[in-house]
């Protein structure tokens, strides 16, 4: 059965948009690109690859000493499997957390770089023909030498053409591994409009530096476009004219309908002028008429009348559009260009190729082109022969209109495929402009820390990748009266520098890998330290409960330097700790090789931390049976209308864990609440604490006892009570008393 014609009314005017935008992926340490780190091993087989494809173009394999064939398929296949390995993981990064731009990412970042190793592989191939050129001299190789330089020179003059050659090569394996093994998974798990059509990895002007350029639409497109603002067949000028004659034809197609335009339809210029196929059934009468002709001689008249239709359709719009071409003067300069192609090389240089199309069409130029090819042939010791484009001329000149028809349609096609590969050139310019190929260790380092980074390695490599941050605590031990301590020292010669570092510092640092702790920021009164949860890795997810343990160790520490420190009549050491939990992951950057934390958890742990001073001077009056107490003197209303933590705190010694850090142990470990009864010489109350064990790294067990109690409403002036708030506070409690009791309960298996 014969395929039914086609008819203007069944013509798609739509074409697929290249989307690579990369707008929902964080921006790395710039805020401004994508930041992507791609394996060390992958890019050192992409080099290899590039300069494997340079030696089997340019037949060098003798002369830099390689094997012919075999090495230049390690190469190719190495570069495949690990190109696949990659886009495999991007595929599968994708679809687990339902980003495709992640895939996007990848295929735009592999062409980035790509396109960059090209250019210096280019140069280190010419750096290696020039070694082996003067060794050859060296050596009184002389006309192996002679033989190289005349390579080398061929390269260097060709530089632009060598490049897209090896690009070419380099895009089809791409391109093939995309079509074998990639795209059907893209479209499987993520749909049509996710995989990047293969014209783009055969585009030429990737490798060029300025698409517009004579030569190169003349070698790739066969067209050339005028450059002055002036000039009717500029780009622009003729993307307007037939945008507007296809408005016409959408106009006339929907006549009659009751809604004369589909609102979803694109734009002319993003539909069929990106698709060759439609420049046929929109005006090429010739074919049709010839498709006509050839259904009446086989006995199909039936299917003659609908074709016989269709080429008068074309015929009119191909008549329309030869008018409006011919009327800005358009159609000579095409006719010109096409007919020009097989000489103007002879011209071109000393010529430019604008100027041989100017001398077949305008008069005035003819005569000054004429006078400067005399001039320069004597110059070149080369005679221009004016006969071929004397000839050209008149055979413009003579041309029918239906010679004119059929190169106005060839030119309609090598215009639509100009325009989609500058299309889609525009477009992969742009995303590659967005991201950051970076192997930088300070910039990878702060990306990776800020999980910014984009990592695509290779199986092997990303066992041992660190997963991104998904939680963090922060702890802050605050030193009272350092400077007194110092100044006291330092009045009785002695030295206040070893005696934090022995008593405080060094005691720290040395517990800090049972508890999985790192140092963010230390100072000479205070350190800040953190515990980090990562991304599945549910080893880890005690977060909490070990900062809360390494709080009480620190306290511990100090304790029992303290005693010694009376011995020996040294000042003692006085602290407060704040601990807080944050979801999420903390910002940082670097100073040098010195990492820093940015993180509002650690401005919360400052003020648990803390201690008033006025509020110290009237407690330590009394006797208080605990190390930590927190005290509101202002109005509910106050505490609401800030996000800024108020409170009064009296902090000796103690340990105050935030209502979020409470929260989060409650999720990490089983905590077993109990009461004790209290008395002071002024009240007797229950109190209600928590206990608890959880597990060191070392595989160890301690216990914690936590003390929850209510925030007490004070006056700001008197500091005497005056009511309970609803809002509670937690310490962590080192009593050795509270210890024994929670120590002494009985287990849940007996109750």
């Amino acid at each position: 059965m014969q395929k039914k014609p086609s008819s203007s009314s069944t013509i798609d005017l739509g074409a697929r948009t290249l989307d690579l935008s990369l707008n929902r992926l964080k921006t790395g340490v710039d805020n401004i690109r994508n930041d992507v780190y791609f394996s060390a091993e992958f890019c050192k087989a992409v080099r290899n690859f590039i300069f494997q494809v340079m030696v089997k173009q340019t037949q060098t394999e003798e002369a830099l000493n390689i094997e012919k064939q075999s090495s230049f398929s390690r190469g190719r296949e190495q570069f495949r499997r690990q190109y696949r390995e990659i886009s495999l993981y991007a595929i599968s990064r994708a679809k687990s957390e339902r980003e495709t731009q992640i895939d996007s990412l990848l295929q735009i970042s592999v062409i980035k770089l790509l396109l960059d190793s090209l250019s210096a592989q280019f140069d280190n191939f010419l750096g290696r023909l020039k070694d082996i050129i003067r060794g050859y001299e060296l050596s009184n190789n002389r006309d192996e030498a002679v033989d190289l330089e005349k390579k080398m020179f061929a390269l260097q003059e060709n530089r632009e053409k060598s490049i897209h050659m090896t690009g070419r090569e380099i895009f089809l394996v791409l391109k093939e591994v995309n079509q074998r093994d990639l795209n059907e998974m893209r479209r499987i798990n993520f749909g049509e409009r996710t995989v990047v059509p293969d014209a783009v990895f055969a585009n030429p002007m990737l490798f060029g530096e300025d698409p517009f350029d004579d030569y190169f639409t003349l070698k790739h497109y066969e067209i050339m476009f005028g450059h002055r603002p002036e000039d009717p067949d500029r780009y622009e000028a003729l993307l307007s004219t037939f945008g507007k004659i296809l408005v016409d034809i959408r106009e006339k197609r929907h006549s009659g309908s009751p809604h004369p335009a589909d609102p979803g339809e694109p734009p002319p210029e993003d539909g069929w002028l990106k698709k060759e196929e439609q420049i046929d059934l929109l005006f090429n009468c010739f074919q049709t008429a010839y498709r006509c002709r050839s259904a009446m001689k086989s006995g199909h008249g039936e299917d003659a009348r609908p074709l016989k239709k269709l080429a008068a359709e074309q015929k009119a719009r191909l008549s329309v559009l030869c008018r409006e071409l011919g009327r800005k003067g358009v159609t000579e300069k095409i006719l010109a260009v096409y007919e020009m192609q097989p000489v103007y090389l002879d011209f071109c240089p000393p010529l430019v190729p604008q100027l041989i199309a100017q001398f077949l069409i305008d008069r005035r130029v003819r005569k000054n082109v004429s006078i400067r090819l005399r001039q320069l042939g004597k110059l070149y010791e080369k005679p221009f022969s004016m006969k071929t484009l004397h000839q050209i001329r008149w055979r413009i000149w003579w041309m029918r209109v239906k010679r004119e028809y059929g190169y106005i349609i060839r030119f309609l096609k090598n215009f639509v495929q100009f325009h989609r590969d500058y299309q889609h050139y525009a477009v992969i310019r742009k995303a590659m402009a967005q991201i950051n190929l970076t192997a930088e260790a300070k910039i990878v380092n702060l990306s990776r820390v800020n999980n910014t980074l984009h990592e695509f390695l290779l199986p092997h490599e990303r066992r041992f990748q660190e997963k991104p941050i998904a939680s963090h605590v922060i702890l802050k031990a605050d030193v009272r009266g350092s400077t007194t301590i110092t100044h006291r020292m330092m009045s009785r010669d002695l030295n206040p520098a070893s005696y934090f570092s022995l008593n405080f510092f060094d005691p720290i640092t040395e517990i800090l890998p049972d508890y999985g702790a790192e140092k963010v920021f230390v100072e000479g009164d205070a350190i800040i330290l953190s515990i980090f949860e990562r991304e599945d890795d549910p080893v880890g997810r005690y977060s909490v409960a070990r900062a809360c343990g390494l709080a009480a160790s620190i306290l511990s520490i100090v304790r029992n330097c303290n005693l010694r420190n009376e011995k020996y009549r040294l000042p003692n050491i006085e602290l407060g700790i704040g601990i807080t939990y944050a979801p999420g992951r903390p910002a940082f950057l670097f100073d040098g090789d010195q990492r820093i934390m940015i993180s509002a958890a650690i401005n919360i742990a400052d003020r648990l931390s803390g201690c008033s001073k006025p509020l110290k001077q009237a407690l330590f009056q009394k006797s208080v049976p605990f190390n930590l107490y927190v005290f509101q003197s202002v109005s509910d209303e106050a505490v609401v209308r800030t996000e800024d933590d108020i409170f009064l705190r009296f902090n000796v010694n103690g340990i105050e864990l935030s209502e979020a850090g409470f929260q989060k142990l409650q999720e990490e470990i089983q905590l077993r609440p109990f009461t004790v009864n209290t008395a002071t010489a002024s009240e007797r109350s229950r109190m209600k604490f928590h206990t608890a064990k959880f597990p060191l790294i070392n595989g160890e067990y301690q216990r914690l006892v936590i003390r929850e109690a209510p925030i007490v409403k004070i006056d700001a002036e008197q500091f005497s009570p005056r009511g309970v708030s609803r809002r509670k506070y937690y310490e962590i409690c080192t009593n050795p008393k509270l210890r024994a009791v929670a120590e002494s309960l009985p287990s849940e298996a007996s109750l």
